[in-house]
């Protein structure tokens, strides 16, 4: 059996040993969020492309709406031969995601990066 005597000095170092631990390096967690960040803003942007991937030629844009949600920027433009052409763009975090093209208010053609 431990004297009291030892288990206070083994305390006491203890104690001691725990104060002598070097404190973080502030660029290692620097570093840490850094990449936690990039990881979340790069998930974003899969889950839309997903999404973006996931529409079917003949929806109306009602329908886009509700499966991809609102575009970063809307284009319009009438043809020479009177087509109404309309173009959604998609942005990421981190880059352009996808561009929708709709003829009088239906998708005829996705393209995403």
């Amino acid at each position: 059996m431990k004297s009291p005597r030892t288990i206070v000095l083994t305390f006491v170092v203890a104690a001691s040993l725990v104060g002598c631990e070097p404190p973080p390096d502030p660029r290692l967690q620097a570093a840490q969020d850094f990449k936690s960040t990039v990881f979340d803003l790069v998930g974003r942007d899969e889950s839309q492309t997903r999404r973006l991937n996931g529409l079917q030629l003949g929806m109306s844009d009602r329908e886009v709406l509700d499966a991809a949600g609102s575009p970063t920027r809307r284009e319009s433009r009438v043809t020479e031969s009177g087509r109404n052409l309309e173009t959604w763009v998609y942005n990421g975090e981190l880059s352009t995601l996808g561009t929708l093209t709709f003829e009088n208010g239906r998708l005829v053609q996705v393209q995403t990066n």
